[in-house]
């Protein structure tokens, strides 16, 4: 499909196309890393849609000659995979510090490993009946299947393999027959098909803009939603191939047939220059003249490699390559079959003698000196866009008293904005009464967004805890001027401080300062521009309204700046000049998670300019939150604090993670009036079948029993989801569920997770020998495998719970993933070295369940052996030490990585644990076992919400539940 595989003639037709979706694959590769920024988005979104489909089925159709699947093709893609993947491994380690992957190809390496499978592959199902519906149906719901990876390109190539059936299943005599043959109607169907495939695309793209790298590489599914797009795409590929297919000549265009026929050695070689163009225009700085940028160096790419003697130098090469790597009689395909299907028989039949893959990812406990630093400090919490569609005014409508009640909506919330010492938020819309007619749509329904809130919105935001609000945004003149102005004597007597826009130039010359706690903070705030209004209405002819940024391409983009560095510098040049600089901007492209270019550019002018936090919003959906370090004129460093966008307070546009919000709370230390920390409060966005739409803080959801009683199972998935997407996008690191706490604290220095709450101690458990052992010792090491490790839950031991029980006492941890009693035996002098006064050592399990006479004990008495070699090197140190044995943990039985049968793993357990105990009441150590009583909770109780796989406990109740039993 990619090159010529030495046919005597070619067809000119199938070059073209092959020509017209290989400069597309190099276009949007030039333009992908620039995902979600401006008009990079929509190009790559488009090319995504079709251009593998397509590229796949012209593979299919193209296969069907028996040279494209004789041995030496296979040879030369598996040899130009070997050589090339390799490469860019090397490439990219070299640039951006990648991580080698052996097993995964890099980049569009992915489509050799794939077209080697289907070619080796079609002869044995292209007469398979139905072949052609079972392959989409395993292409649409793979997605759902979490354990087919990018390993040898396995999750692609089942996604794409319809389109290469259906190519290869086509008739080539008819096919020929068409292309030679083609009548004006035909070539009308395939412009009206290409005509209502781009008007769909566009209505696609322009309502699911947001579209992530998983979407457009169809990886594994995050919901439902991510199902009914991959039918979209599908829908549209088929349409696009169609209308290809229709259109393109039988005779050679321009450039294009070269490159159709030199088109892979373009494909091989491209990304190398794809990433050197990325190196020197990286995405932080995207402006939208990348996109000139990028298709200069597109076109230059595809001249350069589609050149004849480039391609056929490299072709040489590759051939050479082959024949010196493989010997004549070598059967390469049988190999290269059994080599690419191992992972799918690993999958399907499960992998019980490796080691279990552990989570690599230990969020470290906030620390002493952390916990105390955040102790007096002031605190600013900040909430995005308060904003009202249409359902949310009129749900709020209250038929027997004739008002608006908007304070459901604020509820659950109410808490943490009202303990913050300023809250802040973004009144994005007028109240501009009722005459002008309130919201008049909900997004995205067809009918033009005019917003407009009932007075008593204001009432219910000061009552909700907020202080302070911007009000420069885009839908600032959604009722005129004279709206806009009202909003500001609204807001006046609702109570609320305001900044963003004003009433007449000294209103908008007098910069607001707000005082809290002896902190005086300066606050700007400035919009994008304002839906039907230009800039020039704003610099020109109405400068004192409010105070606009610009694209950093308009031409108004210097006299914003001007005018915002006159800003600062007003500040600076006060008598008595604030503590702190506080910028609002309304900017940024909406419903996706990462920056763009213009905000990039605007949050450095801001801290280049004396910014100490810049709080910024309008997305609709979270963004990174960023410790960004400055260098002023004198050289001196400056730390500002951006927290880009926390998502929407509540909305009811909840499409494209418009439910995941956020509170974001900044802390100031009042000596040095410098943001030490912030933390962030995950909340998702709900709507009662009766009622407002509400924020609902997701701790809230988890410990509130009234409230989690209002929230169906199903919703609790995406609970679950909206939890993973703002933790992900703001602390960086996805935070499931089980490891919910009140608020997430992000230091300049990364995330650090609070530690676990104490269990309740007991009367019975006050009797037990462990209990008195636990508060005699004033130091306590923990010792043992990935459960006390926590190493498949973000670091939280089994044992956390009783340590902040017995809080006084000095805990230490020594404790590895996949850990065997000979593990612990090699790291002997470092668990010794901790001199604690009591070692508890729970491990056994492992050397049970793998089976390795490498790494484990493989029977009881070798177990005993390694426990007691383990216990003298601690005594030898600190004879004085006191013993607590646990007894090998238990295993469920869905357990995938136990060497033998689940039942000879329960009695050697059993006999492992029994062993323990004799050697535990010889030597007069503690012995404990908790596994009966575990084993028996969860047979009333789902294992699910206790343990996070067949063998760990999470970081809440399982941790609880397996500390309680222990001390029981």
């Amino acid at each position: 499909m990619l090159n010529s595989w030495g046919e005597k003639q070619r067809s000119q037709y199938w070059d073209n196309i092959k020509g017209i979706l290989i400069a597309l694959v190099v276009v949007g590769h030039f333009l992908w890393a620039y995902l979600g920024s401006g008009w990079a988005n929509y190009i790559v979104i488009f090319i995504y849609l079709f251009h593998m489909p397509a590229f796949s089925f012209v593979s299919g159709f193209l296969s069907k000659s028996e040279n494209s699947k004789s041995k030496q093709s296979i040879l030369k893609l598996a040899v130009a995979y070997l050589i090339f993947n390799t490469l860019m491994m090397v490439f990219s380690r070299i640039l951006f510090d990648a991580s080698f992957q052996l097993i995964t190809p890099y980049y569009s390496f992915w489509f050799l490993i794939s077209l080697i499978i289907w070619r080796l592959t079609i002869r044995y199902i292209e007469n398979k009946q139905s072949i052609i519906l079972v392959s989409i149906a395993a292409a649409l719901l793979i997605g759902f299947w979490t354990d087919v990876t990018m390993v040898f390109a396995i999750s692609r190539t089942i996604v794409f393999l319809p389109f290469f059936i259906i190519g290869y299943k086509l008739p080539a005599d008819k096919v020929i027959r068409f292309i030679n043959h083609r009548r004006p109607i035909d070539y009308f169907k395939g412009f009206l098909v290409l005509v209502i495939t781009v008007c769909l695309s566009i209505i696609f793209i322009s309502k699911y803009p947001g579209l992530t790298e998983s979407n457009l590489l169809m990886d594994t599914y995050q919901s439902w939603a991510d199902f009914l797009l991959r039918i979209m795409f599908f829908s549209i590929a088929t349409l696009m191939t169609i209308s290809i297919t229709h259109l393109t000549p039988n005779r050679p265009l321009p450039f294009l047939c070269t490159w159709g026929r030199n088109s892979l050695v373009i494909y091989i070689l491209h990304r190398f220059i794809t990433l050197v163009f990325l190196k020197f225009l990286p995405v932080n700085n995207y402006q939208d003249n990348y996109v000139i940028f990028a298709l200069a160096a597109s076109l230059f790419t595809l001249l350069f490699l589609g050149w004849e003697p480039v391609s056929n130098k490299v072709n040489d090469f590759i051939n050479k390559a082959r024949d010196f790597i493989f010997v004549k009689d070598f059967n390469l395909p049988l190999w290269i079959a059994i080599l690419l299907t191992l992972p799918v028989f690993s999958v399907l039949v499960g992998t019980n003698h490796v080691p279990e893959k552990q989570e690599s990812v230990v969020h470290p406990v906030i620390t002493s000196g952390q916990e105390a630093s955040l102790n007096g400090t002031v605190k600013i919490a900040f909430v995005g866009d308060l904003i009202l569609l249409q359902d949310q005014v009129r749900q709020a409508y209250c038929e027997s008293t004739g008002q608006y009640d908007f304070d459901p909506m604020f509820a659950y919330a109410k808490k943490y904005l009202t303990e913050a010492d300023l809250a802040i938020g973004v009144f994005e819309g007028p109240t501009a009464g009722e005459a002008p007619g309130y919201s008049t749509s909900n997004y995205d329904d067809g009918i033009p967004v005019k917003l407009n809130y009932p007075d008593s919105f204001a009432w219910a935001v000061k009552k909700s805890g907020i202080d302070l609000v911007s009000t420069a945004n885009n839908h600032l003149l959604d009722t005129g001027q004279q709206g806009a102005i009202r909003t500001l004597d609204i807001l006046d007597k609702a109570g609320l401080m305001h900044a963003g826009s004003y009433r007449n130039a000294a209103e908008k010359d007098s910069i607001k300062i707000v005082e809290v706690k002896g902190i005086r903070l300066a606050v700007l705030a400035y919009t994008l521009g304002s839906n039907g209004y230009n800039e020039e209405y704003f610099l020109k002819e109405n400068p004192n309204l409010t105070s606009i940024l610009a694209d950093p391409k308009s031409k108004y983009f210097k006299q914003a700046k001007a005018n915002v560095l006159s800003d600062f510098a007003k500040i600076k040049a006060m008598e008595n000049p604030p503590d702190l600089i506080l910028v609002m901007p309304h900017m940024g492209t909406q419903f996706i998670h990462k920056t763009d270019g213009c905000q990039d550019v605007w949050n450095d002018i801001f801290t280049a300019a004396g910014a100490d936090i810049i709080l910024g919003d309008h997305s609709h959906a979270v963004q990174p939150i960023e410790y960004r370090t400055s260098t002023n004129a004198n050289g001196e460093k400056k730390q500002a604090l951006i927290v880009n966008c926390p998502g929407n307070f509540a909305n009811s546009y909840t499409r494209n993670d418009g439910d995941a919000t956020s509170i974001t709370e900044i802390y100031i230390a009042p000596a040095t009036k410098k943001v030490i920390a912030t933390g962030i409060i995950p909340m998702y966005t709900q709507s009662p079948s009766s009622g407002s739409y509400r924020a609902l803080p997701i701790y809230r959801i988890l410990h509130d029993e009234n409230l989690l009683s209002q929230i169906s199972t199903f919703e609790m998935g995406r609970v679950a989801e909206v939890q993973g997407i703002v933790t992900s996008v703001m602390l960086g690191t996805k935070i499931p569920l089980d490891q919910a706490q009140d608020r997430y604290y992000l230091f300049p220095e990364g995330y650090f997770r609070q530690p676990a709450q104490a269990i309740e101690i007991t009367d019975a458990m006050k009797k037990t020998d462990f209990y008195r052992l636990l508060s005699e010792a004033k130091t306590i090491c923990f010792v043992g495998d990935s459960i006390t490790a926590g190493s498949e839950n973000g670091g939280y031991g089994w044992y956390e719970p009783l340590k902040a029980a017995f809080a006084s006492s000095d805990v230490y941890k020594e404790a590895w993933a996949s850990a065997t009693t000979m593990t612990l035996l090699d790291n002997s002098e470092s668990i010794a070295g901790h001199s604690a006064d009591l070692y508890v050592i729970a491990i056994g399990t492992n050397d049970v369940r793998y089976r390795d006479k490498t790494r484990c004990a493989m029977d009881e008495e070798s177990y005993i052996n390694n426990i007691n070699s383990l216990t003298s090197q601690i005594l030898i140190k600190n004879p004085r030490a006191k013993m607590a044995l646990v007894s090998p943990w238990l295993a469920l039985d869905n357990d995938p990585y136990t060497a033998i049968p689940v039942k000879e793993r329960d009695l050697m357990l059993e006999q492992y644990g029994a062993a323990l105990k004799s050697y535990c009441e010889r030597n007069g150590y503690c012995f404990i076992n908790p596994n009966p009583a575990i084993k028996e909770f969860l047979l009333k109780h789902a294992p699910t919400e206790y343990l996070v796989d067949h063998i760990h406990p999470n970081a809440s109740a399982g941790i609880v539940l397996y500390s309680e039993k222990s001390l029981k």
